[in-house]
């Protein structure tokens, strides 16, 4: 049979760990509490990050119109702009090491895609400049209107006028 020291030593045990506030698990009973409160926040914080993207975009959108820069509302009283068309592409030279003539200090190599020359690639000379680029290489350069000039020295890619007396 138990005595009663060893009756009151049990209880005073389980009643220090019931008080004690201090050790690893004093708050589990409150987890699912936390959690809750927790997860609320996350939301929240999601809610108002969703709506701060929202309202700036619309601000933006509605400054956009304003300035008669969006795609979708043209002006109808404005005539359309028309796109110069792109310049013709230099005079295409089939590249030799040794009779290929090409300016720059890397006159060996492409320098958009960065290859050496090998004898017998369709090459063509800037007619401004004189750089030399791969034949595929300078008219995907070319293609874009805002690129129309050498990727080397920003020369005009159209010839320059000849000289008048």
């Amino acid at each position: 049979m138990a005595t009663p020291e060893r009756a009151g030593r049990g209880n005073a045990t389980a009643t220090a760990i019931a008080t004690n506030r201090w050790g690893p698990y004093s708050g589990a009973g409150d987890f699912a509490g936390n959690m809750a409160i927790i997860l609320a926040s996350l939301l929240a914080a999601l809610a108002l990050a969703l709506a701060l993207h929202a309202g700036v975009r619309c601000l933006l959108r509605r400054r956009r119109q304003r300035r008669g820069l969006d795609d979708g509302d043209e002006d109808p009283e404005k005539p359309p702009v028309a796109e110069e068309p792109a310049p013709p592409p230099p005079p295409l030279l089939v590249y030799s090491a040794s009779g290929t003539r090409l300016a720059g200090a890397g006159a060996h190599e492409c320098a958009i895609c960065l290859a050496e020359f090998a004898d017998g690639d369709a090459v063509r000379a800037m007619p401004a400049c004189a750089h030399g680029f791969h034949a595929r290489c300078i008219e995907r350069w070319l293609a874009v209107p805002a690129a129309a000039s050498c990727p080397t020295c920003r020369a005009p890619a159209a010839a320059p006028p000849p000289p008048q007396p």
